[in-house]
């Protein structure tokens, strides 16, 4: 009797484990994309420019870019929509979270509005590490977060 308490327990946890599990990791619609990702790297042309205070956020079908300023203890915070197929991925920013209309240059994005679309190649997409590149010079290396 005791030994088929046991059972039952086991199977009981291992039946919420792999449901809390599923749940959690990513909503199987976008794959390894989801999540937080700092930016870590910045590269145009033979140029690195370190960088250690952006993040792009996917959920679903869309994205929140963050931008820390740790010096005052602000983040801005801009949201939209992204498409990727196959090894493209496509964004516009277009509500940001503070009355800011400009984004920063330190983003190195494409204005807001749904006119302005900001086309990247996946170069690489693993849990971990998430390379983009957009045009021949441009190249931004991604750590999950």
């Amino acid at each position: 009797m005791k030994a088929k308490a046991i059972i039952y327990g086991l199977l009981l946890s291992l039946t919420l484990g792999i449901t809390v599990t599923s749940c959690t990791q990513n909503d199987g619609y976008i794959g390894p994309i989801f999540g937080k990702w700092q930016l870590i790297e910045m590269w145009e042309g033979e140029t690195m420019t370190p960088h250690d205070n952006i993040y792009y956020n996917f959920q679903t079908d869309v994205i929140l870019v963050q931008l820390v300023h740790r010096s005052v203890n602000v983040t801005d915070a801009y949201y939209g929509n992204f498409v990727k197929e196959g090894n493209e991925l496509r964004f516009s920013l277009v509500e940001p979270s503070q009355y800011q209309v400009v984004l920063p240059a330190e983003l190195n994005l494409e204005p807001m509005g749904l006119d302005h679309v900001n086309v990247f190649h996946i170069e690489k997409l693993t849990s971990s590490q998430m390379i983009l590149t957009r045009g021949e010079n441009e190249r931004f290396v991604f750590r999950k977060f």
